[in-house]
């Protein structure tokens, strides 16, 4: 389990986190919401240890995230930010193979696993391609690879590792929304424990096993997506009219705009 208690951090005299306790456990598939400076991406920041809160602290497995020599942390937890561009020359192949560093694969065994996760995020037969010449969302699919080639490269159990991913769905059409975020909720019931920043509420509600709402640096919200019709909590983390439905397969609430 990935845990944050009561942390609180303050930059320039504005408090972007403030005493947020929440957890993350092997096997869901946790997407974290919120208006824009709602404190998501910091939270994440905060649980990968990349920002030191304030106060509070970040326990992984218990421990203190301190704790964990870096070798450990990048075989157990890999994080996707929402910064995809690169400055090399880098074929794709390359910026995927980056994932690979904590470990040491033969060469035909790194291949095929490369191979197999590009197809698994829609980019089959695109090794060679030139990373800048891709799109924005090939770019961003081509990040998540990495990303997931850091966990599987070693770890035959994912119930011990940990992915965190900001915005990782942003740049990417429906097909391709829908293709990633079917992959993430395959990897979690596998045992993966996989924190999703996201800005669509209603694909946050289908897909999420749990959700944490945020607003204002402050945790509004942490559960079950059916538990948020209890209170009108998106209603007010957002300010926006919106009309509430139900999804026609599932028993998730979905909203709309009034118009």
């Amino acid at each position: 389990m990935l845990q944050a208690n009561n942390v609180s951090l303050s930059r320039g005299g504005n408090l972007l986190l403030d005493c947020v306790s929440m957890s993350l456990e092997s096997g869901e598939l946790l997407m974290v919401l919120g208006p824009n400076g709602a404190g998501k991406s910091t939270l994440l920041s905060c649980l990968s240890g990349a920002v030191h809160g304030d106060a509070g602290e970040i326990l992984l497995e218990a421990k203190p995230l301190s704790a964990f020599p870096i070798e450990t942390l990048a075989k157990k937890r890999a994080v996707l930010t929402q910064q995809v561009t690169m400055v090399f020359n880098f074929t794709v192949e390359q910026v995927v193979s980056l994932g690979l560093a904590p470990w040491s694969l033969g060469v035909k065994q790194a291949d095929e696993l490369i191979q197999r996760t590009l197809m698994d995020v829609g980019l089959p037969n695109m090794q060679k391609r030139d990373y800048n010449s891709l799109s924005g969302g090939e770019q961003q699919r081509a990040q998540l690879a990495r990303v997931l080639v850091q966990l599987l490269a070693g770890n035959d159990d994912l119930s011990g590792c940990y992915l965190l991913l900001d915005e990782p769905i942003a740049a990417l059409d429906l097909e391709q929304q829908q293709r990633v975020l079917r992959l993430l909720k395959t990897l979690s019931a596998k045992g993966l424990a996989v924190l999703c920043v996201i800005h669509d509420i209603n694909l946050a509600a289908l897909y999420g096993d749990r959700l944490v709402l945020l607003d204002n640096g402050r945790l509004m919200f942490q559960g079950k997506p059916a538990d948020l019709t209890a209170k009108p909590y998106i209603e007010s983390a957002y300010q926006a009219d919106l009309i509430r439905l139900h999804h026609a397969q599932m028993a998730v609430p979905q909203w709309q705009f009034q118009v």
